[in-house]
């Protein structure tokens, strides 16, 4: 009787294990989605309005990165040189790109701050705000009023 209690319960900690893991692995996956759907559902809300739409020498410039080296992108940046306001999603190949990916966004939001401290309280104030992550082979770094909608956008669609 002892002896097959303990054996349920082995059996129920491996089974829950397996399951734990399971949902480990699936946890980061996002769904496939070109880029140009992903656009158009962040465009239709009417935030990226105000913002200019960039192209790939915006892509280098800000992010040092080459429109080949992604599976497409959605960039939009305030015109003005003092304004913050920006909105960039990128889909990656893998997810070892979205990583680096990653990593020039934060790169580039630390650039923003150390050229806006000391002297710009609005936009430090929106800075310190900004969302920059990564989910699966997507990267993103919304910056301005709406980048927590955006980022709300953005996840209920991937």
């Amino acid at each position: 009787m002892k002896a097959d209690r303990h054996l349920l319960i082995k059996i129920f900690m491996i089974l829950f294990l397996a399951a734990y893991l399971c949902l480990l692995c699936l946890s980061d996956s996002t769904r496939n989605l070109p880029i140009e759907q992903l656009a158009s559902a962040l465009e239709a809300g009417g935030n990226t309005a105000a913002l200019e739409k960039q192209n790939k020498a915006g892509l280098k410039r800000f992010y040092q990165l080459e429109e080949s080296d992604t599976d497409g992108y959605l960039f939009y940046k305030a015109a003005s040189p003092m304004a913050v306001d920006e909105v960039f999603v990128v889909k990656a190949r893998s997810r070892e790109d979205a990583g680096h990916f990653l990593e020039l966004a934060e790169e580039h939001l630390r650039s923003q701050k150390r050229t806006f401290e000391g002297y710009g309280t609005t936009q430090m104030g929106l800075l310190n705000q900004a969302v920059v992550e990564s989910k699966g082979i997507y990267t993103w770094y919304f910056c301005g009023e709406y980048a927590d909608t955006l980022r709300q956008q953005l996840l209920a669609r991937i």
